[in-house]
């Protein structure tokens, strides 16, 4: 039997959903609706871009394309009731077996020399009735804390908190050995990095302007390397006066379009120009906070409740691998990827005259990431519309155009 595009598109967890499915569907109860049906019908309207559960409602009852697929109605009541119904941990246990088991392409010139993950949060406003995300007298907000890979450019782990939530709490939740975790100045304290250390993590951190240190060494920069638009730049083994443990850490400041940067990190065996593109890749998070947000839709909440909004994320950060799973595959680009990669290569700067304008810098150096990791608007409106058709070649020949 020939397969569909929306059945391509759950192929990597399809075996997961149908193993646990009936032990959930157990301890929950089930009767109505079942987690495997909800799992289906919560990826379809979030590929749908449906905006609310009533409209996933509605568009189960009337769009033609659901009885292709098999998704029968569900009346709103009962896709609500599925919220309160299934724990979020459910759904964490299938969004990790997605990880575990997808495979996409990487990053081969960040491979080389290390895992990278770069963690930050994202505001979602939220109605003042949603009395769990109490934020200010007269403003509800929840913030995503997420933990971004970039060595194949998916989300893996986080955190729903409250608008004011503690965002190094999140970076200790996640800690893993080995792992070189990137950040904003909002993160980096002396108590954080005394627990980064320990357990043999890493980090690239940006870092205030007015910490007191004192220099203990010196490295000696090749600033031919260096963009032209990098001035000031300075590489220094130091130790924070204020840091009780008096760690060693190394510092790397430099002014580039105006603004000063000091970055801090514990990788001493990366060239100076490494440490500051690998700071630069932190924008790729911020890409896919938009990205959630705004081509997904994802700032339209299906369900107010706690569980509900944790079940909603887990979905999504589902849909966005899978999503991008289904156009690596129709693009088959993982050997032109790797090439690409190879020739832009993170230690490589390119020419000085190219390399005057910041922002065509930043530019050229996530090129890596353009053609195999980004889902345009355009490409999401393709697979929309083709969900029951018949995953031929013609199919994947047309989103590889995309």
């Amino acid at each position: 039997m020939k397969k569909t595009l929306f059945t391509i598109l759950l192929q990597p967890i399809a075996a997961v959903i149908a193993s646990i499915s009936p032990i959930i569907d157990q301890a929950s109860n089930s009767q109505k609706l079942f987690f495997a049906d909800f799992v289906n019908k919560l990826i379809f309207g979030y590929v749908y871009q449906v905006s609310s559960l009533r409209n996933l409602s509605l568009e189960l009852k009337t769009n033609s394309m659901c009885r292709a697929l098999g998704l029968d109605f569900t009346p709103f009541s009962t896709l609500k009731d599925g919220f309160s119904r299934f724990e979020s941990k459910h759904f964490k246990q299938l969004f990790e077996s997605v990880l575990a088991q997808t495979n996409l392409c990487r990053v081969p010139s960040l491979d080389e020399i290390g895992v990278f993950r770069v963690i930050d949060g994202s505001f979602f406003p939220t109605l003042l009735s949603m009395t769990w995300t109490s934020y200010r007298k007269t403003k509800n907000a929840f913030k995503w804390h997420l933990s971004f890979e970039l060595n194949r450019m998916i989300p893996t782990e986080f955190w729903v908190g409250k608008g004011n939530s503690n965002e190094r709490k999140f970076l200790e939740r996640v800690l893993e050995a080995g792992i070189t975790y990137i950040a904003d100045r909002g993160y980096f304290s002396f108590a954080l990095a005394d627990k980064v250390m320990p357990a043999q993590a890493f980090f690239v951190f940006r870092g205030r302007d007015n910490l007191l240190y004192r220099v203990l060494e010196k490295s000696v920069i090749k600033h031919e390397e260096l963009p032209a638009c990098f001035k000031q730049v300075t590489d220094e083994i130091i130790i924070f006066t204020g840091d009780e443990k008096q760690n060693k850490v190394r510092l790397i400041s430099f002014t580039v379009a105006g603004s000063y940067f000091r970055l801090m990190t514990n990788r001493f065996d990366l060239t100076t120009l490494k440490v500051i593109i690998i700071y630069a890749y932190r924008w790729q998070i911020e890409l896919f906070f938009k990205f959630v947000k705004r081509t997904m839709d994802g700032i339209h909440l299906l369900n107010h409740s706690q569980n509900g909004v944790e079940i909603q994320f887990y979905v999504l950060m589902m849909v966005a691998i899978l999503m991008l799973k289904l156009k690596q595959a129709s693009q088959k680009l993982k050997k032109e990827a790797e090439k690409e990669a190879k020739k832009k290569a993170i230690a490589k700067a390119k020419s000085k005259e190219k390399s005057r304008n910041p922002s065509e810098w930043i530019k050229d150096i996530a090129k890596v990431f353009y053609k195999s990791w980004k889902i345009s608007k355009n490409w999401l409106i393709a697979v929309k519309n083709s969900l029951a058709q018949v995953a031929d070649y013609e199919i994947l020949k047309m989103l590889n155009a995309f």
